[in-house]
């Protein structure tokens, strides 16, 4: 028989938890273990999910790319604890990927590694993304030009230029990933950067920063606060 969560103590029941206390209060493993309800007979829902995300070394980054079949391997989990999981991660990542309203405005780096980073994240080949801006900096619209694979992407300023004057945008901003981890810039991505920025300048568009995202570690370099845009 599969121990529920109702069997635990009242002060370690998740789901009484965050009646009384919020959702910020339980751990993952308790806030995975509300999803799925019980574990097995050795095993409660709490300690179940404690054990998936150890072999995701802890990493939400790495749960976030868990596959089904990795998820029934488990002793507990069976095709609707597994289903309701990866409900829960895709809900998650389209929670992330919600489009900003027309308002929002773009005025530093922090802000456009905020708007990117969700739409890079978990990618294991890079992408190319570009974000849309009035004159005032604010969100007109977003597009992923171009991806690659691993080893990078390839990204002409071609592709760039012709959806920014289609959209009839005053200003962009261009992003893409280093799944490598790696936030130092490639002789490629300065070229690029370089001939974006010229070919901008020429068009008297303002070309606000281009953004370096690496997969893992939650940090990004910007070409402008580095003094080279």
């Amino acid at each position: 028989m599969a121990i529920s969560l109702k069997n635990r103590s009242e002060d370690s029941r998740p789901r009484e938890r965050l009646l009384h206390n919020g959702a910020s209060s339980l751990s993952t493993a308790e806030l995975l273990a509300i999803l799925i309800g019980s574990g097995t007979a050795e095993k409660d829902a709490v300690q179940l999910m404690g054990e998936v995300l150890e072999t995701c070394h802890n990493d939400l980054t790495e749960l976030a790319r868990i596959t089904y079949d990795e998820l029934v391997a488990f002793k507990g989990i069976g095709e609707a604890k597994a289903v309701t999981i990866l409900a829960a991660i895709e809900f998650a990542r389209r929670r992330m990927d919600a489009k900003p309203t027309k308002k929002r405005e773009f005025t530093n780096s922090a802000e456009l590694y905020s708007f990117f980073r969700p739409l890079m994240c978990d990618r294991l080949h890079e992408v190319f993304w570009v974000i849309l801006l009035n004159n005032h900096l604010q969100y007109l619209d977003d597009r992923c030009i171009s991806q690659g694979d691993v080893k990078g992407t390839v990204a002409e300023p071609r592709m760039i230029f012709n959806y920014v004057v289609s959209k009839q945008a005053l200003a962009f901003a261009v992003a893409h990933n280093h799944p490598s981890g790696s936030l130092i810039p490639s002789s490629k991505d300065d070229n690029l950067t370089k001939r974006i920025s010229s070919i901008a300048n020429e068009l008297g568009l303002r070309f606000v920063d281009h953004i370096i995202i690496a997969e893992g570690n939650n940090k990004y370099y910007s070409y402008k606060d580095n003094g080279k845009l």
